[in-house]
């Protein structure tokens, strides 16, 4: 978890930022934000990441701790992602979970 860190650290993403709460590196909190024309352009997102001990090898539990009006994101801030279920894949990271969501949220992006 520490090299996902470092990693996303350096990655020099714009928009997206992540990091462990308190004294917990299995529980992080994320940040998006909105891409540039979408209707999410300028909104900063929070997330809960809740990584579990057989990570990475399973998929961590990723939700918007902000409302987020968005018909792959239930009221209650659950995201249906497939790469946060069944196509859950070991070689994902912080990096790529926070860019995926991001893209969900309508945003193009150079890799």
């Amino acid at each position: 978890m520490q090299s996902e860190l470092m990693a996303l650290m350096m990655s020099g993403d714009s928009g997206i930022s992540a990091f462990p709460e308190e004294d917990n590196i299995l529980c992080w909190k994320g940040t998006i934000t909105g891409s540039k024309d979408t209707v999410f352009e300028g909104t900063e997102y929070k997330l809960s990441l809740i990584f579990p001990n057989e990570y990475p090898f399973k998929a961590p539990k990723v939700k918007f701790d902000t409302t987020c009006f968005h018909p792959n994101v239930d009221m209650h801030g659950n995201i249906c992602l497939d790469i946060l279920q069944d196509k859950w894949s070991s070689a994902y990271d912080v990096r790529t979970i926070l860019l995926s969501i991001q893209s969900l949220l309508g945003g193009n992006f150079e890799s």
